[in-house]
């Protein structure tokens, strides 16, 4: 059964996006989001995730991009959103930090394919689709990005 997941790129007043360090396996850094339940919704997943992981409710402007691994039978949905309530602030056990960090700063350690969506996201992307080949591929074998920009 394949894997849907969800995440969230909110932005400060100064243009930072907010990442969380996650509590739990590799401990790695992502924008808040996870995984799509049976029988729910991706809208209300991610409104979901972002409530556990930040403790905010958010407002969903648009869909950055959707991002496909076919090797692992998995693909995810970016979406810009504000937060509409709520300070962001860690939520144990799940989260261990939340820091807003502009463009050059991003964690070193970021995994490959996070990288992507976030600098799709800082990027102004709307509707950019990219599929991954294999976990060695290095660079989308499809891509396709429509500029915020632009007029349907």
């Amino acid at each position: 059964m394949s894997t849907v997941g969800v995440f969230a790129s909110l932005f400060d007043q100064a243009g930072r996006i907010l990442l969380v360090h996650h509590a739990y396996g590799s401990r790695h850094w992502s924008t808040p989001g996870g995984r799509v339940e049976p029988g729910e919704s991706p809208l209300t997943a991610l409104t979901r995730e972002v409530t556990e992981e930040i403790a905010c409710e958010i407002r969903i402007s648009h869909l950055i991009g959707v991002y496909a691994k076919p090797y692992r039978d998995d693909f995810t949905l970016s979406f810009h959103a504000t937060i509409v309530s709520g300070i962001p602030h860690a939520c144990p056990p799940e989260i261990s930090d939340v820091v807003f960090f502009s463009r050059d700063s991003l964690p070193p350690e970021l995994e490959f394919t996070r990288r992507i969506r976030i600098e799709d996201a800082f990027g102004g992307c709307r509707g950019i689709v990219r599929v991954f080949d294999s976990a060695d591929s290095l660079a989308p074998s499809f891509d396709t990005h429509v500029p915020s920009h632009a007029k349907a």
